[in-house]
């Protein structure tokens, strides 16, 4: 396995040398097998290896004795390790996800608040092939068959043209120690239905199943590099200095025109299209003005494409609010500063208030600005108003009020109040914002 590791480095150029590597050990056989021979291939590669552990919150004493076993044999080998925990049953909820997605939504927030280093994922040839079959059944294009990408930003996976025999075959060598994940033989998840029991299946008709599969990828992955570089073409041929030339996209094959119009959409609007979005934009490519996803408006005229023109179209306002109060248009908005014990629970828990001394500096109403951005009390990541927005589905989205600092936004009308402004046990002083009328 090791010289595969070694051949796979070289393959994908995974930039390991002289790296601060970091593992994501779950502890299981995968990630056990991949920290082991990252430790042993350490000095040829001039690597510093650290390993990160993610308690989900899920399998109750079994996580526990999963963190006790990694924290246990990352001291044997003399690895760093950072440990994380989560809250994936309720964030799931929160955020409107399946367990399986809010859980890699998490791991992939921990690994970026490690800092500068590569993070190494165990994901091998066996779970390139279940996620393929996985994005199969829900239809994915070219781009599922794709499946884990062996090298995606600071993500490498050294493990990626290994099978899990490889794995379990250098665990035995070894004698390595792992533990085992029961919820792995729970055929109630989509990825286990498809490893327990149709990948077996796929084996009977071809023993070889994997590898065949492994050719596949390696072309799908060819032929999407080419249609990339063509899309980026198109697009950078497509751009005018209002928006982007409809003629040009129309003039495209099928399967190109999706795709650009994809990119434009998705770069511009922040949102992901699906194929009936896309069809839809197609249909108005010689004209007229079609929404899509939330308040996601395309508008062709004259040859020419625009995203959201309305939104480019809108006028920035902003009100001093030093004094807590501010009026504009029809509405008059002030805000009243209580002592904790002095705000009735009802209003404690609304969606407008804030602690007053998390405040910094000159205080400002106003509406929303490109590329504003805020992480939500009770969040774990910072998302744009514009992705926000759109998960909630909020019209008239520039009329909306934003208070905000020097330190940047507080709070958002219909959203709520930022992280670092929410009210904690330490809040001595509430800021209540109130619309008191229209005039």
């Amino acid at each position: 396995m090791i010289c595969k590791v070694r051949e796979t480095v070289a393959r994908y150029n995974m930039p390991v040398n002289g790296k601060r590597v970091v593992v994501a050990l779950s502890g299981g056989a995968d990630s056990m097998a991949l920290l082991y021979a990252l430790c042993e291939l350490k000095d040829e590669y001039g690597m510093a290896v650290e390993a990160c552990h993610v308690n989900h919150g899920i399998r109750g004493e079994d996580a526990v004795r999963d963190e006790k076993f990694v924290k246990a044999e990352c001291e044997k080998l003399d690895v760093i390790l950072h440990t994380f925990h989560f809250d994936v049953p309720s964030l799931a909820k929160e955020r409107g996800l399946g367990l399986e997605e809010c859980g890699r939504q998490v791991r992939y927030e921990a690994f970026a608040s490690l800092g500068e280093c590569l993070v190494a994922t165990a994901h091998t040839l066996s779970d390139r092939c279940e996620t393929l079959l996985l994005n199969e059944t829900r239809g994915a294009s070219l781009k599922g068959i794709c499946s884990i990408p062996a090298v995606r930003g600071n993500i490498i996976r050294p493990l990626i043209d290994c099978t899990r025999e490889d794995v379990e075959e250098y665990c035995r060598l070894n004698s390595m120690p792992f533990v085992t994940d029961d919820t792995n033989f729970d055929d109630v998840y989509s990825r286990n239905r498809i490893r327990l029991n149709v990948i077996p299946e796929l084996k009977k008709i071809n023993p070889s199943f994997e590898k065949a599969v492994s050719r596949l990828i390696e072309s799908a992955n060819e032929d999407e590099d080419f249609f990339r570089e063509m899309t980026e073409n198109v697009f950078e041929k497509a751009k005018t200095e209002n928006g982007y030339n409809a003629d040009v996209i129309n003039a495209q094959h099928p399967s190109l025109r999706k795709r650009v119009l994809y990119k434009i959409i998705s770069t511009e609007a922040d949102v992901k299209p699906e194929l009936v979005h896309l069809k839809m934009v197609e249909d108005i490519l010689k004209g007229g003005t079609v929404q899509i996803i939330g308040d996601t408006v395309i508008s062709v005229r004259n040859s020419v494409m625009v995203i959201n023109p309305q939104s480019e179209e809108a006028e920035e306002w902003e009100y001093d609010f030093s004094s807590l109060k501010a009026s504009f248009g029809k509405r008059v908005i002030k805000a009243t500063v209580f002592n904790k014990n002095d705000l009735p629970l009802k209003q404690f828990i609304h969606k407008n208030v804030l602690d007053y001394d998390a405040v910094a500096g000159k205080c400002v109403l106003r509406n929303r600005r490109a590329g504003d951005r805020i992480r939500l009390a009770g969040s774990s990541c910072t998302k744009t108003l514009k992705k926000l927005f759109n998960e909630k589905h909020l019209e008239n989205r520039n009329s909306l009020m934003i208070l905000a600092d020097d330190e940047g936004i507080l709070w958002v009308e219909k959203l709520g109040c930022a992280d670092r402004a929410k009210i904690t046990e330490k809040t001595e002083k509430i800021l209540l914002i109130e619309d008191v009328a229209e005039v």
